[in-house]
């Protein structure tokens, strides 16, 4: 007895010993994380406003030489404390938190001090000055009377901004010149807007706003000048090189292959998608011919009320169906026209969420420009859209249960590091999951012929991997990236525009655009994997459920926390 006695002491102590180190360790992870959220937000201050952090409203990024080697320096200080952690004595969530940094630090250096955008890129600076006062402007966090001091703050920032921006800029590629040259005036124009409309509104203040916001128009035509003065470099210069896009695919997307496999798998899906489109397509019947017919009053205010009309029609689907659970404090998803200086990178319809860290939970779901004054060939088209429902399919991307609703959830988790993540693969993988999900659960049953669409919504992102891949390691250039999207999905000349618009941004964001169907199949095999561990105990409620709430993370990282 007194040697079980003995045995039982030494195990109670033995494992509370474990859970001390693992509190401890966790502890002190936790702290670090601080650290490194923090250094994240002031050194990407747009960045975190987009996120929903304002402590830095009144900044931009310093891009100068002196100041990206501190930050360099910094980053991988955070590294070799991040190695030093003994796991073990981690608990899952705090190894997958723990993984999570490491691959955030070691993106952040890699994009500053090796693919070097700043350096090449004018429509980095181009954007970071609309998104630094758009956002504050858009997001209701706090009373706008409020938000007007970082308003002017970040105004007053961006001359010495642009200026950096002047120093560093050299051997820009042709595509993203012409584009910076076609867009300034359209930034030009949104400053002038917009203190205009705040000078107006704060009378009070009407002197400090205009000051600021001509000594940063005044930067802007500066910056212009500057663009217009530039000799274009290289044509393929946009690449950043196999070594580059392969340490992207590791460190921010946690693949386990290279450029040539990614390479692979999505001429693969190009092949398997084409011939499966073909075989449908031959074998449906032809559309009829929606009547010619005109309506009077269709208006902008219309097609926004039907496009608020659809996003509520599918939330209800979701809810009966039971298809996964929407909080109740989910935030409303407001449908509003591109606006004008988003409209030469954004071809159609897009999403603007809310921040994580915002108390407003307000999304913005952007639609095509819609004019007051449309043509009768705009109104009918309009009208026949309605009337067939084919928008059921952005909605479903774009909203329900698509980024709307999953940044939403992931926006309500407690901790920082969840809510910092920001997951291409797994964010666009789910609305792209979500596409077929909703045909397979009966959404489109008035439109037989709506996976027909989705199959091409599926060659359409297949086709993105192999340009993503061409493009940044050299294999194609932009026109060619632009004709081989043309002949593989078959697009009339007409819409060559749309496209061009579309590979330059492609040129711009090197893995983002791969990133949707290699998401949808990660969390198809999930899925897959999931239903055979659980054989009749698996339920899709409880499956999206869970995959959800791990917020917007890496999906092999998810996997990892499911099937452990």
């Amino acid at each position: 007895m007194r040697l079980l006695w003995s045995v039982c002491i030494a195990l109670f102590f033995l494992f509370n010993a474990g859970a001390l180190a693992q509190s401890k360790a966790e502890k002190n992870l936790n702290k670090l994380a601080d650290e490194i959220l923090d250094n994240l937000q002031e050194y990407w201050p747009v960045n975190a406003t987009y996120l929903g952090v304002h402590k830095y409203d009144k900044s931009f990024t310093d891009y100068s030489s002196k100041a990206v080697s501190k930050q360099k320096k910094k980053l991988r200080n955070f590294l070799v404390q991040l190695h030093k952690y003994n796991r073990s004595n981690l608990s899952e969530d705090t190894r997958i938190n723990h993984k999570l940094l490491v691959s955030n630090c070691e993106e952040a250096v890699l994009r500053l001090w090796g693919i070097r955008h700043q350096d090449s890129n004018p429509n980095l600076y181009i954007h970071e000055a609309i998104d630094g006062i758009y956002l504050i402007l858009i997001r209701d966090y706090i009373p706008l009377a409020d938000r007007l001091d970082n308003i002017i703050g970040r105004m007053n920032a961006l001359p010495k901004y642009l200026s950096q921006g002047q120093k560093n800029l050299k051997e820009i590629p042709p595509v993203w010149l012409d584009y910076s040259r076609d867009n300034i005036s359209n930034v030009i124009d949104f400053y002038t807007t917009v203190t205009a409309e705040l000078s107006t509104q704060f009378t009070a203040r009407a002197s400090e706003i205009r000051a600021a916001g001509q000594k940063a128009s005044a930067a802007l035509r500066s910056f212009e000048t500057f663009l217009n003065e530039q000799t274009p470099g290289k044509s393929g210069s946009f690449s950043i090189g196999r070594e580059h896009f392969e340490h992207l695919l590791k460190s921010a997307h946690l693949l386990n292959y290279g450029a040539d496999s990614l390479l692979r798998i999505g001429e693969k899906a190009v092949t398997k998608t084409l011939a499966e489109y073909t075989e449908l397509k031959n074998s449906l019947e032809d559309e009829p011919e929606l009547p010619f017919f005109t309506p009077e009053s269709i208006t902008k205010s219309d097609i926004l009320e039907y496009y608020s009309w659809e996003i509520d029609e599918v939330r209800k689907f979701i809810i009966e169906k039971e298809l996964l659970t929407i909080p109740d404090d989910i935030g409303d998803c407001i449908p509003i026209e591109t606006p004008v200086f988003l409209q030469g990178v954004i071809s159609g319809i897009a999403y603007q969420p809310a921040g994580p860290f915002d108390n407003a939970k307000t999304g913005y779901f952007y639609t095509s420009p819609i004019s007051d004054s449309m043509t009768s060939e705009e109104k009918e088209s309009y009208y026949n859209q309605i009337r067939s429902r084919t928008f059921r399919g952005s909605v479903v991307h774009e909203a329900y249960p698509g980024h709307h609703l999953q940044l939403q959830i992931a926006s309500q988790l407690s901790s920082d590091i969840r809510k910092w993540q920001m997951s291409n693969m797994f964010i666009e993988g789910w609305a792209l999951y979500c596409e077929q999900h909703m045909y397979e659960q009966g959404l489109y049953s008035d439109n037989p012929d709506q996976y027909l669409k989705i199959l091409r919504g599926v060659l359409f992102r297949a086709a993105r991997i192999v340009v993503d891949v061409k493009l940044q390691t050299g294999q194609f250039t932009y026109e060619q990236a632009v004709d081989y999207m043309m002949k593989t999905l078959d697009i009339p000349d007409m819409y060559r525009d749309y496209i061009k618009k579309e590979v330059r941004r492609y040129t711009m964001d090197p893995t983002q655009p791969m990133s949707y169907l290699i998401g949808k199949m990660a969390i198809m095999e999930i899925k897959h994997e999931m239903m055979t561990k659980e054989g009749a105990s698996f339920s899709l409620r409880s499956f999206h459920d869970r995959l959800l709430s791990e917020g917007a993370i890496p999906p092999s990282l998810i996997r990892r926390k499911m099937l452990r």
